[in-house]
Parts: structure tokens; sequence; C-alpha cells
């Protein structure tokens, strides 16, 4: 087993616009809970990280009315424009601490049905000496017939139907989750190098960053409970898999 630190990023700074709901979606009660106190609840009792940092809106008002924001262990630092941007600030606030073979795991904070048996299984495959990787994501198998549309993306699809190209091989196709986890050097450098590409809005990930550069991403089987919350709809299907799963709760 490695000896490295393990840490932890957690991107909270975006608008949740695709919610269309009146406040950050993290802060919408789910089952008496808020989505941000379940995902980070989850990771504080995993046990495992060093410090879990917490990248936040400049304008946020809410997470200081969060029980977590009294624990020691949860720190802040601020949104940037872009996903990867948030992240790499989270990084940058490890600075002083991470050293480049340390680990991090990169969380949603939309993800509040993480499980501490997920996060502890990510973090087993890296250790795994019979594996070579430069890190690792946890993903779930998707089931459904996959179409790739012909011109139009979904943004458009309300205007313009789309047609099919094309149906994929869905036995090769994985919906990706997150924790994502890799080195905290080469993580620095994947982010920061493809924020200066012209490619740097594809960049929807961590390991699209690391794929970016080459690097060998494992994909670690999940739930697919782990769902990140994006529409009501979503909301609607996180509070029935919390009703019917004791250990969720």
């Amino acid at each position: 087993m490695t000896q490295a630190a393990l840490w932890a990023v957690v991107p909270a700074a975006g608008s949740g616009s695709r919610f269309a709901a009146s406040q950050a979606k993290q802060y919408i009660d789910l089952a008496g809970k808020t989505i941000a106190e379940r995902s980070l609840a989850t990771l504080e009792s995993a046990g495992i990280f060093q410090s879990i940092v917490v990248v936040l809106n400049p304008l946020d008002k809410k997470f200081s009315q969060l029980p977590q924001s009294q624990n020691p262990i949860f720190e802040l630092a601020e949104g940037g424009q872009s996903r990867a941007e948030s992240v790499l600030n989270g990084l940058k606030a490890l600075a002083d601490r991470a050293k480049a073979d340390d680990w991090v795991m990169v969380h949603d904070i939309a993800r509040p049905l993480i499980t501490e048996q997920s996060l502890h299984t990510l973090w087993a495959a890296v250790n795994d000496v019979k594996q070579k990787t430069v890190g690792a994501i946890l993903a779930a198998p998707i089931y459904d017939t996959v179409k790739q549309a012909e011109g139009t993306t979904q943004a458009d699809a309300e205007q313009t139907l789309p047609t099919i190209a094309k149906t994929l091989d869905r036995h090769l196709l994985w919906s990706a989750q997150t924790p994502q986890l890799f080195p905290y050097g080469l993580l620095c450098q994947a982010l920061s190098g493809a924020m200066q590409s012209p490619d740097a809005a594809a960049i929807t990930d961590e390991a699209s960053a690391i794929e970016r550069i080459g690097g060998n991403v494992l994909i670690v089987k999940n739930s697919r409970q782990n769902i990140k919350i994006t529409t009501a709809e979503d909301l609607q299907l996180a509070n029935y898999y919390l009703s019917q799963n004791d250990t969720l709760n």
C-alpha cells in the first residue's frame, strides 16, 4: 500500500442553472438534509483524507450555515469560471502541503449518494500494484442503446429535432462519475495545460484532462445510484433511492 497522503477537492462553485432553482442546488433539501451536507458528510466519515477543500462561488453565503463549516478538516477555496479552473484553484490551496506524488480525489458536491465503500474501493484501485495506472474514476455501465446525433447538439434539440448519425456500442460505454482520483502533481499539470489549450471546453472532468496528455486511467465499476443532481427529476430519483436504502440515510 502506498504511503502517499490522500486529499479531496470538492467543486461547488457552479450556478446549477439547469436545475432552475432559486438557490444553488447543493443547498436544496434532500430527505431532511441539504445535498451538500450529504456529500460532505460521507467524505468526512470515510476517514481517509488529510483535508477536504470545498471550492465555492465567491458570493456563496450559505456554506457557513452547514455543520461542516465548523469542522477543521474542511477548508475553502474560491471557484473560477469553469470546472477545471475551480478544481485547479482547489489544488492550489493545497500547494504548501501536498506533494507531487500524493493523491487527490475530486468529487462533485452534487453527488450526495456516494458511499464510504465506493470511496475505499476507488482508493484501493490505485494501490493495486498489479495495475499500471495514473489514476482511476468511478463509473457505471451504460445499458441503454446510445445514439449519436447528426449535427444537432442537445442544447439545440428543442428548436431542431436531431437525426441519428450512428448507434454506439454500449458494451464499450461507461457513464463517468466522481470521485476521480489522480496524483496531485500530475493533475495540476494536466488541468493547467488543458485550460491553455484551444479545446479547453472539452475538459468536462478531471479524467478528460489526464486523457489529453496520454494518461492511463482505470474505470472502477460503481452503482448507478451515485447520480449527479442536475435536474428536478434527479432529485426525485435521489429521494427514491434514499427511501429504499437504509445505508444511504
